[in-house]
């Protein structure tokens, strides 16, 4: 799956844009501040809400010299279209749902690197950062397994592998006493998954 933007399995970047403003609110917007808010030309806006209103997708009613557009939610491909332009945070959610199932929580977890930020591609793994409770050794079979288990459910779901960056409560300790650089970009970039949030986590070990 394109990281950058998973819909692109799907339909093209513009409409997943537009479709995405159109998803993300109840009111409704003109052409205009569609293309705006979508980041694509006037022409393109027009253009995909043409399209999606001859199938019914979106609603469009005269405002003055103006035209506005609404995703008609009650219409059969709506939730499809919505799941699909919100991939990224689904997969977010199921790697949430799938870390506080833990027979053996781990102390934290976050997504980070190209995935966090949202710029991978097809060929991107999965990172995440996750850190061992104190007293949990790394070969504990029940901690290899759920970690084994999560990971094949991320690459069934994504086709992307999903790696691992697993430390003890006292190597990451450590690492932050040294200022280690990679620190910076898991507070910069990184995504709550589970356990304690890294900041605290962060202040607990200066």
């Amino acid at each position: 799956m394109d990281m950058s933007e998973p819909a692109t399995v799907a339909m093209p970047r513009g409409k997943i844009a537009v479709l995405r403003v159109l998803a993300g609110a109840d009111h409704p917007f003109t052409i205009r501040e569609l293309g705006r808010l979508a980041g694509v030309t006037h022409e393109r806006a027009a253009q995909v809400v043409r399209e999606l209103s001859g199938h019914g997708v979106v609603t469009v009613e005269p405002y003055g010299r103006a035209r506005l557009c609404r995703l008609n939610r009650e219409h059969l491909a709506a939730a499809p279209l919505i799941a699909l332009v919100t991939l990224r945070q689904r997969l977010i959610e199921l790697l949430r749902e799938r870390l506080s199932g833990w027979s053996e929580p781990s102390l934290h977890a976050s997504l980070f690197g190209s995935v966090a930020r949202g710029d991978g591609d097809e060929a991107s793994d999965i990172d995440v950062l996750v850190v061992r409770p104190a007293g949990r050794e790394p070969d504990d079979e029940p901690w290899l397994t759920q970690l084994h288990e999560t990971a094949a459910t991320a690459h069934r779901a994504t086709g992307n592998s999903l790696a691992w960056f697993e430390l003890s409560a006292d190597e990451i300790a450590r690492a932050v006493r040294a200022r280690e650089p990679i620190i910076a970009e898991w507070q910069r970039d990184g995504v709550h998954l589970a356990g304690v949030r890294l900041p605290e986590l962060i202040r607990d070990a200066v």
